[in-house]
């Protein structure tokens, strides 16, 4: 019997690659992408991974990619739009060229997948499957921090095409749903604390000495790749998966938060920062 598959964005390290290796435990064939060069050994070593190479910002690359997956005859019963890029810095200083950059990853490349890969939903469902998209995206989809805003800005994005695409899509059988992690033990914090052009001798220059310690902080605290990997399959395989989950510690007082008079949340987001 043909094993159902998956297709997951971005599996060269962090959530993806936890979550394709999650995945292949339980059964399904999984369709990895990564920008370029192989996929990471205990992925590309297992016969029921398949790299793709593309980048979700080569709508041709995406195409082929799929066409392919279309060609294997595997039912696809699910995509997971994981690729993201979050560069920290200032509204006032951040070069045009990054901004636009984590807008044409988180938010446009996401579209281009969907848009690709709902054929092969389509296909499934027709076929009796119950397929899922399921979006990667953030607590910052939901509160938004100095200096991640344009991150933050581009998850708030996801959030909306993630209930906008469901209530189109749902007449027709197919789920979509968020899986959205707070900070998470992976290499994007640590690439985070190096990434600060827009802090440069500028008005915020006073400020980087202290993104170091808080990207550390903020990756020891946080969860475990394992747990958003988890969460993933729940929003894949659940009979009725929630509609958004938030995998972090302390999800009270991100809720709390999120209630407070936007004056309260300035406060409580700028103190840290002096």
């Amino acid at each position: 019997m043909t094993p159902p598959s998956i297709l997951i964005t971005g599996v060269s390290s962090g959530i993806g690659r936890v979550t394709a290796a999650h995945l292949l435990q339980r059964g399904f064939h999984v369709y990895g992408s990564v920008r370029g060069g192989d996929a990471p050994p205990e992925l590309a070593d297992n016969p029921s991974f398949t790299t793709l190479t593309f980048d979700v910002r080569d709508r041709a690359a995406m195409a082929a990619a799929v066409a392919d997956i279309g060609a294997a005859g595997r039912p696809l019963l699910g995509v997971v739009n994981n690729a993201g890029v979050a560069v920290p810095g200032p509204v006032e200083t951040t070069l045009e060229a990054e901004y636009r950059r984590q807008f044409e990853v988180n938010v446009f490349g996401l579209i281009a997948m969907c848009q690709e890969a709902l054929p092969l939903l389509h296909a499934a469902k027709e076929a009796g499957h119950e397929p899922r998209i399921v979006n990667v995206s953030s607590v910052s989809g939901y509160l938004t921090s100095p200096y991640m805003t344009f991150y933050s800005a581009s998850k708030f994005a996801v959030e909306a095409l993630t209930d906008g695409l469901r209530r189109e899509l749902l007449p027709f059988g197919i789920d979509v749903v968020s899986v959205a992690p707070g900070p998470t033990k992976t290499p994007i914090w640590s690439k985070g604390s190096t990434q600060t052009s827009g802090f440069e001798g500028n008005r915020y220059s006073h400020l980087i000495p202290q993104l170091d310690p808080y990207t550390k902080a903020a990756e020891r605290n946080g969860v475990e790749p394992e747990q958003v990997a988890a969460a993933i399959h729940r929003a894949l395989t659940d009979e009725r998966p929630r509609p958004h989950e938030l995998i972090m510690n302390k999800r009270w007082l991100a809720r709390l938060v999120r209630l407070m008079p936007r004056r309260w949340q300035d406060n409580f987001f700028t103190k840290r920062y002096r």
